[in-house]
């Protein structure tokens, strides 16, 4: 009986240290220790046919800590980015320009169908499909999943392993940066960001890091001066299609096919059910040009079957949100709490997304023409996308923030309680420092537009912009980000008793209840003139 006893109290620390697994998976051990942070440019472009792809260098140690990787796509007009599926879940901002998305589910049907009449309305003129064997009455019309549109602003959440596509249907670029997070438990394969093309035969994004990873013994330091890169290799380095380049008379190859090209003609044909030959060299990717690459012209535009906006506005809330029912998928605090002992992103949690995941939302607006979650008039705003607002982020155990500071303004010094933070400059320059748990600042600097700037869990953060407007995306590496303000009205020196400040600062009670109240501003504080003539 005793052993039983044992067997079964053994047994129930072993459920639940299961079910307390981190949606996250630990980064290598020193990958978080830093004597200096660095603002991250990126490093490689892979030009295409209708655009380019530029990425920032996963190896360097910053990245390595977060267990992210970053990149940033431009769609020229008509540019369609060709599918693709990736080893870990993506957050993509549209900084700029808006077009057409498409996510596939497998499993979820094909809701948007062409009418049997041509003379309906209908965005596309494509023939009928039609199968072998079957006469002209036997024709069948294209039917397919849902298609998104995207504005400037959007957020897209895209889970592990769903294929992804993009295309712009308008004269101004398409930019859009996309954060993969690699240390997510959907990633059960190695550390690094892989991109599983569907289509074409061009190189993968990270190929080339992935390639300079295997040729080091040692992990890649960028503060080590044994391993650190000549000033030549640092440059930002347009590449070609199938990455060929030259350098010292020799041609380096990082040429990818796509998921169809390792599988035999053979295999294709009876797959598919055709015997064109042609269809399955096209598919495998081997009548492709070498300026096609990744993102592909479409001549004449791309016809998209979707709702005319006279329609889309019968059914679309103001905000352009129509996917997303707050009421519906609401879920108490027990049911979050059981969540975070399951693992973030746990899918035995019954009555979520498993059961909407085909009629789910992928993207939230958070730029600067909605309304936002904090204000100040005379400094800026932050508009936040989490778990509460987007669902479809619970699962992926990731959130996003946009912020906009006024000149001269100030977020006070902060931290997050429970995730990385990836910062974005999309325009404008700010100077920001960052703390770590020396009290040493390990970041100094200037963040200038198109630079990243990792600051690690629990790291203090403070910037103040040197620009009429410094404008960011903040990636987060949970659904839930809890922000701890270390200044300011409800921050930790404000919720601290007067005489614990005045003891734990060596301060007269009157200059610890300065130190308390003169500040009124919660988040963002304006330039010090507005700040005292608001106190007074």
């Amino acid at each position: 009986m005793g052993k039983l006893l044992a067997l079964s109290v053994c047994f129930c620390f072993l459920v639940l240290g299961a079910s307390s697994i981190s949606f996250r998976q630990q980064p290598e051990e020193n990958a978080c220790q830093f004597q200096r942070l660095n603002a991250q440019r990126p490093d490689n472009r892979i030009e295409s046919e209708g655009g380019y792809i530029e990425t920032w260098n996963p190896n360097n140690q910053e990245f390595e800590c977060a267990g992210v990787a970053l990149s940033r796509l431009v769609l020229r007009r008509n540019a369609l980015r060709r599918p693709f599926y990736s080893n870990a879940p993506q957050e993509i901002f549209i900084q700029q320009g808006r077009g057409y998305f498409g996510l596939i589910f497998p499993g979820c049907p094909s809701t948007y169908e062409e009418p049997a009449q041509q003379g309906r309305r209908h965005q596309s003129q494509r023939p009928p499909r039609r199968f072998q064997g079957q006469d002209q009455s036997q024709q069948q019309q294209d039917s397919h999943q849902k298609v998104h549109r995207f504005d400037e602003g959007d957020l897209i959440a895209v889970p592990t392993g769903v294929a992804f596509w993009m295309y712009n249907d308008h004269d101004t670029d398409v930019v859009a940066v996309s954060l993969t997070d690699t240390n997510n438990n959907d990633n059960q394969l190695d550390q690094f960001p892989r991109r599983f093309n569907l289509a074409g035969n061009h190189e993968q994004e990270f190929l080339r890091y992935q390639q300079q990873s295997r040729r080091r013994s040692l992990p890649y330091s960028p503060y080590s001066p044994q391993t650190q890169p000549k000033q030549e290799d640092r440059e930002f380095s347009p590449r070609g299609q199938h990455g060929r380049r030259e350098r010292a008379g020799q041609e380096q190859e990082n040429e990818g096919g796509n998921i169809f090209s390792g599988f035999t003609p053979e295999f294709l044909a009876q797959a598919f059910q055709v015997d064109d030959r042609q269809i399955l060299q096209n598919l495998r990717g081997e009548n492709e040009s070498d300026e096609q690459g990744a993102i592909v012209t479409v001549r004449g535009g791309l016809r998209i079957l979707s709702p005319d906006r006279k329609r889309r506005q019968q059914y679309e809330r103001p905000d352009e949100e129509e996917e997303y029912d707050e009421d519906e998928y609401e879920y108490d605090e027990e049911e979050r709490q059981q969540d975070r002992r399951r693992g973030r992103g746990s899918r035995g949690s019954g009555n979520g997304i498993e059961e909407t995941i085909c009629t789910a939302s992928f993207k939230k607006n958070i730029g600067r023409n909605r309304s936002p979650d904090i204000y100040n008039p005379q400094a800026g705003s932050l508009k936040t996308a989490n778990e509460l607002n987007l669902l479809i982020l619970r699962w992926l155990g990731l959130s996003a923030e946009y912020g906009n500071l006024y000149r001269n303004a100030l977020f006070v010094p902060h931290y997050n309680t429970n995730a990385h933070s990836i910062i974005y400059a999309l325009r404008g320059r700010a100077h920001v420092q960052v703390v770590d748990s020396n009290g040493d600042r390990v970041f100094d600097e200037e963040l200038q537009e198109g630079h990243v700037l990792v600051v690690p869990q629990n790291f203090a953060v403070a910037g103040k912009s040197q620009s009429e407007n410094f404008e960011y995306v903040a990636f987060k590496t949970d659904s839930r980000p809890s922000i701890a303000n270390l200044a300011g009205e409800n921050s930790f020196i404000d919720n601290l008793p007067e005489e614990v400040v005045a003891n734990s600062y060596g301060l007269p009670r009157e200059q610890a209840r300065q130190l308390k109240n003169n500040n009124p501003f919660k988040f963002f504080v304006p330039p010090s003139e507005q700040s005292l003539r608001a106190v007074a």
